[in-house]
């Protein structure tokens, strides 16, 4: 009787001791920068109940809608700025303050959208030899297995998708840090980050954490277990890096 007492003592003390999932919001404010119908479709609203269930508090924004982005949300009252490949990149490059301002901000970007990443000063400008996509990069050879990015998996080749699974890729400046690669192309990374006050493209020290992560519109739907967690650390690696804005306007 003393014993059965004592083991629900302690069964009891423990429940209180458990840490209660994190309310919404509790985590942090995102600016999710996506499009709502893209042709193909997107996983963008898996993406987003994905940032809620990890206790993001989550706005979505679409388009620029107005000269110098004025529909978009003012990025510094937010804590990370994620942005899909679903966004019209031409937009952003045709307003230039715009794309200026995502580049030269204080708060932590994550993305997924390779057209971008020359105008982020990511990677260097040219197409299929600074950044591009590959029709089937599932595969994936990671080489910093100790960095928080790698969420704990094991360097060596592994799949993050499923087979067939198209994947964007960078070849970033040299202060990045270069998570996985696709097998066999060390120069084309399908995920890496910028430390803030790392050295990126053109010279550009990086104002917060930066994070390419090389997704296409549909492959969070398609994410192995190990590509959850790559996603995963991404933003809860990029998130902890936000500094005061200074925000370029």
């Amino acid at each position: 009787m003393g014993k059965a007492f004592a083991a629900i003592v302690v069964l009891l003390l423990a429940s209180a001791a458990a840490p209660l999932p994190a309310p919404a919001g509790d985590a942090g404010r995102i600016l999710f920068l996506m499009r709502a119908d893209p042709p193909g479709g997107s996983a963008d609203p898996q993406v987003k109940a994905r940032l809620e269930q990890l206790g993001y508090s989550v706005t979505v924004s679409e388009g620029l809608a107005g000269q110098g982005g004025a529909g978009m949300p003012d990025p510094c009252g937010f804590d990370l700025v994620v942005m899909s490949s679903t966004v019209r990149s031409n937009q952003f490059t045709a307003e230039r303050s715009v794309i200026t301002r995502l580049r030269d901000m204080g708060i932590p970007l994550v993305t997924w959208e390779n057209d971008l990443l020359d105008d982020l000063w990511m990677t260097g400008l040219r197409r299929d030899s600074d950044f591009g996509e590959l029709e089937t990069g599932h595969y994936f050879w990671l080489v910093r297995a100790p960095h928080p990015l790698a969420a704990g998996i094991p360097a060596g080749l592994g799949t993050w998708t499923e087979a067939r699974t198209p994947a964007g890729w960078g070849k970033p400046g040299l202060g990045a840090d270069v998570i996985m690669t696709w097998p066999g192309e060390p120069e084309k990374s399908t995920l890496f980050g910028y430390e803030a006050g790392a050295t990126m493209d053109h010279d550009h020290l990086a104002p917060a954490r930066r994070v390419f992560i090389g997704m296409e519109n549909n492959s969070f739907t398609r994410m192995t277990d190990t590509g959850r967690k790559l996603f995963d650390s991404a933003i809860a690696w990029a998130r902890a890096g936000r500094k005061s804005c200074g925000a370029k306007r």
